[in-house]
């Protein structure tokens, strides 16, 4: 296996050049060459970090440098996303750990999703609900319209 000293990816013997940053800087991977697993969010970083000390995994948690990501257009990535580096040598149990890990996130998230469940309101409610909110808003515009009007008649009068 080939690893990259540009962005810490590794790939096979074949390749001349890095397929995540096209660096051609690729040598032999070394048993304590910190390599890339993932990109994480902070949770996630955060439970990844507990578990591989419990498991004594060396690792280091570096912070995302995804280039010049615009973080108004690619909601996918955030400024305090984290890229989870391990060694070498603990690459499969860290990787394994890692979807342990995400699997048990997608749960959590799944439950905390759930909680929140609507019940489909009857047509004839809604529309019901519609015709009243048309009419209120109505209402609260023509009550605006005749409280301008009648201040504007009032401060006219003031001046006359």
């Amino acid at each position: 296996m080939l690893y990259c000293t540009k962005c810490h990816g590794v790939c096979q013997d074949s390749t001349a050049k890095c397929p995540n940053c096209k660096s051609s800087k690729m040598r032999q991977v070394n048993e304590e060459d910190l390599v890339l697993l993932h990109r994480a969010d902070q949770y996630t970083a955060m439970r990844m970090e507990e578990k591989f000390r419990e498991q004594g995994i060396t690792y280091r948690m570096d912070p995302f440098n995804g280039g010049n990501v615009s973080y108004f257009y690619d909601s996918d990535v955030m400024p305090t996303d984290k890229m989870v580096l391990v060694r070498w040598g603990d690459y499969s149990a860290a990787k394994e750990i890692s979807s342990q890990l995400k699997d048990d996130i997608a749960r959590e998230r799944a439950g905390e999703e759930g909680e929140e469940t609507f019940d489909e309101m009857p047509q004839k409610k809604r529309i019901i609900v519609q015709a009243v909110s048309v009419f209120v808003f109505l209402l609260l515009v023509m009550l605006v319209v005749f409280g301008a009007d009648a201040l504007t008649s009032w401060l006219k009068g003031l001046w006359s």
